[in-house]
């Protein structure tokens, strides 16, 4: 075939004997003298009719729409891809999002999140020294004198106790382990000072996003005060403090603040006790 179509080629410009010969009839073979560029010109015209058919049965038969209709149902698919994709993330963030709203729920109904200035004295007491000598829902047995609690054996082997106020300020908050607020909280300006309630060790300092800078300082008997809410510290762990030596100043610090003040706890072997019967109010 190749050798026919080179043979055209090369003598398009002279003619072309074409022999058929019927190989059961060999008699009956003819032959037929054509010009090389008729056969080249036939060529092209049978490529363009079958070129002009296909392409008119392509639009004008269903075949056509069977061809769409595939690219359609492949775009679909994609679409359909992409779709569920784009839903998995919204569903993502949606759940992102409700996780920071009770994120920031718990955070704000944390009872240390609650800061008021106000308090309620009882009708035969006021404060001395700035600080607040007793508060509403007290129990029977935190009204007790400090001597009685120190005899009691409640406190321990602890000289330095009951110690002054860690600085001068207003109680705005006391201790309620029912409500999970095991400290008291003590308003001041930003910037005040807050002092060792007792001679110990600092056995650990940090900062949280919670409390802001917070200091653990271990005493005798098994006793240890933690000062959170700190802007800064000036004392670092291993350091040994005396009673009254400045741990640090306070501020407004930690996402569970509402404003300047110092949340004071004290615990006694691992157990949280209520700091104001270790003060001396």
């Amino acid at each position: 075939m190749w050798d026919f179509i080179k043979k055209i080629f090369s003598e398009r410009d002279g003619d072309v004997t074409v022999v058929v010969i019927d190989e059961q009839d060999p008699d009956g073979s003819s032959s037929f003298k054509l010009r090389a560029l008729d056969i080249i010109k036939m060529a092209l015209l049978v490529v363009v009719i079958s070129v002009t058919i296909t392409i008119v049965m392509f639009f004008a038969t269903p075949l056509g729409s069977l061809y769409q209709h595939q690219q359609d149902e492949s775009l679909r698919r994609n679409v359909l891809e992409i779709t569920d994709r784009v839903n998995a993330l919204q569903d993502s963030l949606i759940a992102r999002d409700i996780q920071l709203t009770d994120l920031r729920e718990v955070l704000k109904t944390t009872p240390d999140t609650v800061f008021s200035v106000s308090y309620t004295q009882l009708p035969d007491q006021e404060p001395v020294n700035g600080n607040v000598r007793a508060f509403q829902g007290m129990s029977a047995y935190e009204m007790m004198s400090q001597n009685e609690i120190i005899l009691s054996g409640r406190i321990g082997s602890a000289p330095d106790f009951p110690a002054n106020m860690p600085l001068q300020g207003t109680l705005s908050q006391g201790y309620s382990a029912e409500q999970g607020h095991y400290g008291i909280d003590i308003a001041a300006r930003p910037g005040t000072e807050f002092r060792a309630l007792a001679d110990g060790t600092v056995v650990d300092e940090n900062w949280t996003i919670n409390y802001g800078y917070v200091i653990y300082v271990q005493h005798a008997g098994g006793i240890m005060s933690v000062y959170k809410h700190g802007a800064r510290l000036s004392k670092q762990q291993g350091d040994i403090v005396l009673r009254g030596d400045i741990l640090g100043v306070i501020g407004d610090s930690g996402v569970m603040s509402s404003g300047s003040h110092l949340h004071l706890e004290i615990w006694k072997n691992g157990v949280p006790q209520n700091p104001i019967m270790y003060l001396i109010n």
